[in-house]
C-alpha cells in the first residue's frame, strides 16, 4: 500500500543507516498485519481509511523513529554522524591542500633550498596540526548546532495527517545528508573567512635568514567580506528552515534562488574588481622582511597568483549562474 510505503520511508530516513533495513522490514510487516487485521474486522470500511487510522495510532514518523534509537544523548547524533565524518575528511583535505600550496609558492629563491624546504615543512606541519584541531572542534560545535536547530518540529498525534506524507519520488523532498553537509560547509566558511583567513590563505616565504608565513588576502577581500557574510547567513538560515520542514516549498525555492543570485553577485564583484589576493609590503617590512623581499613577493602575487585566482573566480561565477538557471527551472516547472 502506497501510504504505508511512504510512512516507512519517512521513518527510515530519520534513522541511522545501520538501523534502516531491519527497522523498515519489521515496521512494514507490523503495519501490513495491523491493517489487514482491522480490515478483516470491518470489511466494509475503505482500505485507505483503515491505513490512515492505523498510521495515526502509530504516530508521526519522527516520533516513532526516535523510539527505535538508544536513549543515550549525543553531541552529534547517529543520524548526522555520516555527514559529520564526511565533513571532517573534506576539511582536513582542504586544509592540507591550502598549506601545501602555501609551502611551495614561496620556495623559489635563495642559496639553500633544502634548508628552506625543511624549515617550511616543519612550520607548515605545525600550522596544519594546530588548524586541524581547531577545525575538528569547530565541526563538532557546528554539528551540535545543526542537531538542535534543525530538529523536526513536533506534531501532536491528534493533529497529524498521514495523507500529508511525501511520496518517495517527491521532487520537493530534501536530501538530509546533502543539506546537512551544505550547512556545515557554510558555517565553517563563515568562521574561517572572518577569523582564520589570514592563517590559511598565504605562503611560507624565506629570504636569507628570514622566514615565516605571510598572508595573501588584501583589501579586495576585506571590502567584499560583509557581502559574503550576508550570503552565508541567509543561506544558513534558509537551510535550517528547509531541514526542519523536511521538504522544499515554493517560497523556499524562490529564496534559495535569491541567495544563489546574491552569491553570483559576490563572485562577480570579486572576480572583476580589485584582486582579493595582495601582499602588504608595509606589513612585511614591519615584521622583519627586507624591502627587496617584499617587492619580489608582491610582484610574484600580482603576476602569477592573482591572475590564476581571477580565472578560478570567473569560472565559479559562470558555474553559479548556470546553477541559478537550474534552480529557476525547478521553481517554474516544479521538478528537478
Amino acid at each position: 500500500m502506497d501510504l504505508i510505503d511512504r510512512y516507512v520511508n519517512e521513518v527510515s530516513a530519520a534513522l541511522p543507516r545501520k538501523l534502516r533495513k531491519d527497522v523498515s522490514k519489521e515496521l512494514r510487516s507490523t503495519l501490513e498485519e495491523t491493517v489487514e487485521s482491522r480490515q478483516h474486522r470491518n470489511p466494509t470500511e475503505d482500505p485507505e481509511d483503515v491505513a490512515v487510522a492505523v498510521l495515526k495510532d502509530f504516530g508521526p514518523p519522527g516520533e516513532l523513529a526516535s523510539s527505535y534509537q538508544p536513549e543515550a544523548k549525543y553531541l552529534v547524533g547517529p543520524s548526522l554522524f555520516p555527514a559529520f565524518r564526511a565533513t571532517v575528511r573534506v576539511c582536513i583535505l582542504v586544509l592540507a591542500g591550502l598549506i601545501f600550496l602555501g609551502l611551495f609558492t614561496g620556495l623559489g629563491n635563495g642559496p639553500l633550498p633544502a634548508k628552506r624546504l625543511l624549515l617550511g615543512v616543519v612550520e607548515s606541519f605545525d600550522n596544519f596540526l594546530t588548524a586541524s584541531l581547531i577545525l575538528i572542534g569547530l565541526v563538532v560545535v557546528v554539528f551540535a548546532v545543526i542537531e538542535r536547530a534543525s530538529g523536526e518540529s513536533r506534531v501532536s498525534a491528534l493533529g497529524w495527517d498521514p495523507q500529508t506524507l511525501p511520496s518517495k519520488d517527491d521532487p520537493n523532498r530534501i536530501n538530509r545528508f546533502g543539506m546537512t553537509l551544505k550547512l556545515a560547509a557554510l558555517m565553517l566558511l563563515f568562521y574561517l573567512a572572518n577569523f582564520e583567513s589570514h592563517r590559511l590563505v598565504g605562503s611560507f616565504l624565506t629570504d636569507g635568514d628570514k622566514s615565516g608565513w605571510v598572508p595573501f588576502l588584501g583589501p579586495g577581500f576585506r571590502d567584499s567580506l560583509n557581502l559574503l557574510n550576508l550570503v552565508l547567513v541567509l543561506d544558513i538560515t534558509l537551510g535550517i528552515w528547509v531541514l526542519r520542514k523536511g521538504q522544499w516549498q515554493l517560497l523556499t525555492r524562490w529564496l534559495d534562488l535569491g541567495t544563489t543570485l546574491l552569491f553570483a553577485y559576490f563572485l562577480f564583484r570579486v572576480a572583476f574588481g580589485p584582486s582579493p589576493v595582495e601582499i602588504d609590503p608595509q606589513w612585511m617590512m614591519q615584521n622583519g622582511w627586507s624591502a627587496e623581499a617584499a617587492a619580489r613577493y608582491v610582484g610574484l602575487t600580482r603576476e602569477i597568483i592573482s591572475p590564476m585566482l581571477a580565472i578560478a573566480l570567473k569560472l565559479g561565477f559562470l558555474g553559479t549562474c548556470i546553477g541559478a538557471l537550474v534552480q529557476l527551472k525547478q521553481v517554474l516547472v516544479g521538478r528537478p
